[in-house]
């Protein structure tokens, strides 16, 4: 079946830029994407930690690029294994995000109790994955957010792609958390 987020007989996705070539796409995306991000060093998306949050944290990062920027997606979408159902997304959704706040608030005092703990919600929010594309650079500043909420300051920096996609797929492949946690031991540190 068709993805109606591509263009016909294309994996380009449809774009407000109207490029079709797959290479141009990533080079504009690396681009657009890259000075939103900076933009929300300075000035984050505001909001409850909830999914309504994330949907405008999303909406911000890609508002250059996609029609559907900020908009939980209709498909169903995979990488090794398939991501939340369509149909589940709200519902999973209300199981993740009252508790990931409030979560790492209580255990905020605690980097290791913290760190633990907003690994196992981040891994949840991973399994979400509730858009068509950029999951990762939305789930990572939604986090980025939360932790300076905490009092922690999240620095993706002292790690690799490779190193965050690996913790990630086997979180979310076997529910082994422990590779992500190893990343976010060295990247999560608290306020000094």
């Amino acid at each position: 079946m068709a993805d109606v987020y591509c263009y016909p007989d294309s994996s380009v996705l449809k774009n407000k830029l109207g490029i079709h070539d797959k290479e141009c796409l990533l080079e504009a995306e690396i681009r657009l994407v890259t000075i939103r991000l900076y933009q929300l060093q300075e000035q984050p998306v505001h909001g409850n930690f909830d999914l309504n949050h994330l949907c405008r944290i999303h909406g911000h990062i890609f508002q250059d690029l996609y029609p559907w920027a900020g908009k939980i997606r209709t498909v169903n979408i995979a990488k090794t294994n398939m991501f939340c159902l369509v149909q589940h997304i709200q519902t999973y959704a209300q199981t993740i995000f009252p508790s990931y706040y409030t979560d790492c608030m209580r255990v905020k005092d605690n980097p290791e109790r913290f760190i633990h703990v907003f690994t196992s919600h981040y891994a949840d929010l991973n399994a979400l994955h509730p858009f068509r594309e950029g999951n990762g650079r939305t789930q990572r500043e939604f986090a980025r957010e939360l932790c300076l909420k905490c009092g922690y300051i999240l620095d993706l920096t002292h790690t690799d792609h490779e190193e965050m996609l690996t913790g990630s797929m086997m979180a979310f492949d076997r529910g082994d958390n422990t590779g992500l946690e190893a990343v976010f031991r060295k990247c999560i540190r608290p306020f000094t």
